[in-house]
């Protein structure tokens, strides 16, 4: 694509026209809350308890939705 629709597509994206989310797990999500928050990365969501443990939402620079969770041991 040329530079000027590319340019209408990433921006596009970067306010979340391209939906979906991804999901990922980690060990001790407030380690890694901590982490992400002092490099820069939004955050949308604070970590919360869910049902299935803690998770924290992301912005992805380019608009992605993400979460990030620490789940319970069975």
């Amino acid at each position: 694509m040329n530079e000027e629709t590319a340019a209408q597509v990433c921006e596009a994206i970067s306010e979340g026209a391209a939906g979906g989310r991804l999901f990922f797990a980690c060990d001790d999500v407030h380690v890694t809350h901590a982490e992400l928050k002092a490099r820069g990365m939004e955050i949308t969501e604070e970590p919360v308890g869910q049902p299935y443990g803690i998770d924290v939402g992301l912005r992805h620079p380019f608009g992605h939705h993400i979460r990030i969770a620490q789940l319970k041991r069975p």
